[in-house]
């Protein structure tokens, strides 16, 4: 498994190849990504299996709760087990 700059980097790339309307560099571990409209409602579902690949785990779908997709800290610290910085 990568570290966890190389997956925080990894999602802020992500993120910002999907929006095109913001660099990887500007995106922060609490920059809004949905509330910004970084990435749209439908992307979320690529989002999801993105995280899987990164961290080799499948994610049950059905117990998602609100916000866990809200910055590039909170899907770290519910995914890949690590506390936010």
């Amino acid at each position: 498994m990568k570290s966890e700059p190389e997956v925080r980097t990894h999602l802020a790339r992500w993120v910002a190849e999907r929006s095109r309307s913001v660099q990887a560099e500007e995106i922060s571990g609490n920059t809004p990504i949905l509330e910004r409209r970084l990435i749209t409602s439908v992307q979320v579902m690529d989002l999801i299996l993105e995280i899987e690949q990164l961290s080799g785990r499948s994610i049950d779908v059905s117990r998602l709760k609100p916000g866990v997709f809200k910055d590039i800290d909170t899907i770290y610290r519910n995914f890949f087990g690590g506390p936010s910085s």
